[in-house]
């Protein structure tokens, strides 16, 4: 009689896959299914249909979510508007490129 396995997922990592194919059947139960990892129902809940990749708009660039204080934001929004429209991520992208340039990052100078 064989031992009974602690886990369903044990039954992968055997050597010998061919013991348990000349093993005896005892009863007419069927052998147990592997498991399947399940996703997380946070994962269900957002996960979008499954659709081709769309293209991004930035090709090459990463988004990144930075939380600045409320009233940075107006003013960056303000001169923003001054420069004739330049978006906020040219006006962020400039000055991280320019705080780079200044830590010695040369490959970043425009």
């Amino acid at each position: 009689m064989m031992a009974k396995k602690s886990s369903a997922l044990a039954g992968i990592f055997d050597d010998e896959p061919e013991a348990q194919a000349q093993a005896p059947v005892a009863d007419a139960t069927p052998a147990p299914q592997p498991a399947v990892p399940r996703r997380s129902r946070r994962a269900a809940d957002t996960s979008a249909p499954a659709a081709p990749a769309r293209r991004s708009s930035h090709p090459g660039k990463k988004p990144v979510l930075i939380h600045i204080p409320e009233d940075m934001h107006r003013t960056l929004r303000q001169l923003s508007v001054e420069e004739g429209g330049e978006p906020l991520t040219v006006i962020t992208e400039r000055l991280l490129r320019q705080y780079l340039v200044q830590r010695g990052h040369t490959r970043f100078a425009p």
